[in-house]
């Protein structure tokens, strides 16, 4: 069951708050999505992934991204091959949008500016296919 506020508006307010991006992401997709875990316990799962896994900018993977991929698994728990074709097409679309993954080459072209833009496009798409993939499977329950 979603939350009172849209995925975007939790998103932009903890990016408001200073709040990295891998941080804000998942925390967004499960305040969104509904989770019974603390923002503490949220917040430190994914601390390690924040600027493209720990801090590596230039080799690691958009913290946003890697957010997402560990939200899709969270809430697919009994489908891990569902979580992963998801996961590949969360890839897709974000590499065709940013053109990579990887934190430090969005950066560099983009500039910081860019983050809370990487969060909102991988928040509004993992919140996208777990609805439709709700749908799926109550259309054929």
């Amino acid at each position: 069951m979603h939350g009172t506020e849209s995925i975007s508006t939790v998103i932009c307010h903890l990016r408001q708050k200073n709040i990295p991006c891998s941080q804000a992401t998942f925390i967004g997709i499960c305040r969104t999505i509904g989770c019974d875990w603390t923002d503490e316990e949220l917040m430190a799962l994914s601390a390690g992934f924040r600027g493209g896994i720990g801090c590596s900018y230039s080799e690691g993977s958009c913290g946003a991204f890697v957010a997402g991929v560990m939200a899709l698994g969270m809430f697919l728990p009994e489908d891990n091959a569902k979580a992963v074709a998801l996961s590949k097409e969360l890839f897709e679309y974000f590499k065709h949008r940013y053109g990579t993954v990887i934190c430090g080459n969005i950066v560099y072209k983009n500039g910081f500016s860019a983050c809370t833009g990487c969060c909102l496009c991988i928040g509004e798409k993992v919140v996208e296919l777990l609805d439709r993939e709700r749908a799926w499977m109550q259309k054929k329950d």
